[in-house]
């Protein structure tokens, strides 16, 4: 088994010095006619992956799960800081507040004992692996488990994907999604939108292993995000948005429980720009201030994780996710008074007729939590089921976004 590992690394598993022919020497299993040979010569250019001695690559052998972790990490560092650490190129896409978690979590690019441990201590630390492969970590690593390790890793660099989009890629792309394992499902559909892991004529092949071959054009791709392969997802019937993803600078699809959510954000949305104060979109919620230095502060504190300087600074704030609405009111003086256009107008949305008195009961609830007087409030108006729970400086608000169909049909 050592013997046909070892040359996607150093011919030497413990301690990884190269022996291998120049690049520009080639493969002579590898002519220029092959599917990987860019991938094959970039990666040997680069030195995260070698040869055998004997003038071949064996393109087709399989790849432990140590050894692609140390490629595909390898694939995104340089030595311009005098040692191998990961690239200034990469580093400058990962958001400010994400970018010293990396840095801290990394514990070094050098050969340990056993040689894989720094990098599994890396990819643990950072979260882009858990104990799954506890034991095994020279064993084969199958293309379901690849794609896991890449989609977590990419993502600190480019960004997610919401879960649903993936599980909808994955369903409409693959003929063979069913044998995915279900917890690994989300990971083989993001891959494939991210264009790393597209499959083969409609099929993913989730239990087979990772050929040295593909290993490389998969860490080709990850350093190269041009090179990436364009997958057609359709998303007819499915209510989406375009939404914002301030901490990567662009947007993404968010897809929402129902018809109405989206109605509802939509409109929400376009409204932002007129209220009297600050506001916030990210991803699935939006947030609302008086002024745009309360705005900046809380952005802050919630991505650093700024637990001591931790303060209600926002008026309120509504989450679409899942299939309630999750909303925030601040209780502080003048916070519900300045929303209350806002929230007034959310309500409208979702109440065909008890718009105001909800509203009322949200109010009633701010006022007594002024007063000091916490409490929790449990209605059903319209079908929905409503939950108010105050602790102080703000009011939590569930709301359904279903109605109980017994309910309104009685």
């Amino acid at each position: 088994m050592i013997a046909v590992l070892a040359g996607l690394f150093p011919v030497s598993l413990a301690y990884g010095q190269p022996s291998d022919p120049p690049a520009s020497a080639g493969f002579r299993d590898v002519p220029p006619t092959h599917w990987a040979y860019e991938a094959i010569q970039t990666g040997v250019e680069r030195g995260y992956i070698n040869g055998f001695p004997d003038g071949t690559f064996r393109p087709n052998d399989p790849v432990s799960a140590a050894q692609f972790i140390k490629m595909a990490f390898l694939s995104l560092t340089d030595d311009s800081m005098g040692f191998v650490w990961w690239s200034e190129k990469y580093l400058n896409m990962v958001p400010e507040w994400f970018r010293r978690n990396l840095n801290n979590d990394t514990t070094s690019f050098e050969e340990g004992t056993p040689w894989y441990k720094n990098y599994i201590d890396t990819a643990k630390n950072n979260g882009f692996i858990h104990d799954e492969f506890d034991g095994r970590f020279e064993e084969p690593i199958t293309r379901e488990q690849a794609a896991k390790f890449i989609s977590s890793l990419d993502s600190t660099f480019r960004g997610q994907h919401v879960r649903e989009y993936s599980m909808l890629a994955d369903a409409q792309l693959f003929k063979d999604f069913d044998r995915v394992d279900f917890y690994l499902q989300e990971s083989v559909g993001d891959v494939a939108l991210r264009g790393i892991m597209v499959g083969n004529n409609g099929y993913f092949n989730p239990k087979g292993t990772i050929t040295r071959a593909e290993a490389a054009k998969i860490c080709l791709l990850l350093m190269d995000d041009s090179r990436r392969a364009k997958v057609n997802v359709s998303l007819d019937g499915v209510p989406y948005s375009i939404v914002p993803n301030p901490s990567y600078g662009g947007t993404l699809v968010f897809i929402f429980a129902n018809e109405e959510m989206k109605r509802v954000y939509d409109e929400m949305y376009s409204r932002l720009k007129d209220y009297p104060g600050a506001t916030y979109a990210d991803v699935d919620g939006l947030t609302y201030f008086e002024n745009e230095q309360l705005r900046d502060e809380s952005v802050r504190a919630f991505y650093f994780m700024d637990i001591e300087n931790w303060k209600v600074r926002d008026d309120f704030g509504i989450s679409f996710s899942g299939n309630v609405y999750g909303l925030g009111v601040a209780t502080a003086e003048g916070r519900l008074e300045r929303a209350s256009g806002e929230l007034k107008h959310f309500l409208s949305l979702i109440f065909e007729k008890e718009a105001e008195s909800v509203y009322r009961l949200i109010e009633s609830a701010v006022l007594k939590a002024r007063r000091g007087e916490n409490e929790t409030v449990k209605q059903t108006v319209e079908g929905r089921q409503i939950v108010l729970v105050s602790h102080g400086d703000a009011l939590n608000i569930g709301i359904s976004a279903y109605r109980d169909q017994k309910e309104t049909e009685g």
